[in-house]
């Protein structure tokens, strides 16, 4: 099952792929701050063994070896659940079709380029701009690495924390020549 889902207006699963992205280059940026939706104004393309759709309860459901791409960015979940808003609600001055939340759950693992992101699940909380990653996150960027239980980034401010017992760090110094930093 292929699906297709977003406009270069109203984007919010390009912005969803994109945050798990901003997860791992934010965390390694070490304080830089600054929220970056790559490849954002990119279509999503979403591959999936099955597509149930629960009008009643605004719920589409991708399950079974997801895999959605948008430009240089990949997301791989067992399921992709997306809650968008009632039909009613466009009466109300919200616009119909428009993303209030999206799960990837189970073997959660995004990549690029130059960053990769895992853990259990992935929430895109719209409204508040908020991602959660939990279970088991790993974040990587070269040979540099995070690891927690849970971490919570705000998009609208580019601040992330990993808490959930022990956090470790493991930060390389860039090679020079082959050799090591001084």
């Amino acid at each position: 099952m292929v699906g297709r889902i977003g406009s270069r207006r109203n984007n919010l699963p390009a912005m969803m792929l994109s945050a798990f992205m901003l997860i791992a280059g934010t965390g390694m940026a070490q304080g830089q701050g600054q929220p970056v939706t790559p490849d954002a104004d990119q279509p999503i393309d979403i591959n999936a063994d099955n597509l149930e759709v629960q009008q009643d309860k605004n719920l589409a459901i991708f399950s079974g070896n997801v895999i959605a791409v948008q430009g240089r960015i990949k997301l791989r979940a067992e399921r992709l659940k997306v809650w968008y808003r009632p039909a009613d609600a466009a009466a109300s001055g919200g616009a119909n079709g428009t993303i209030i939340r999206i799960d990837a759950i189970d073997k959660v693992f995004v990549s690029s380029a130059e960053e990769t992101a895992q853990g259990d699940i992935g929430i895109y909380e719209v409204a508040d701009q908020r991602l959660t990653l939990t279970g088991a996150v790993v974040l990587t960027r070269s040979e540099n690495v995070l690891r927690g239980n849970k971490l919570v980034m705000n998009l609208a401010t580019g601040q992330s924390k990993i808490s959930g017992g022990r956090v470790h760090g493991r930060f390389v110094a860039p090679k020079r020549n082959g050799k090591g930093a001084n």
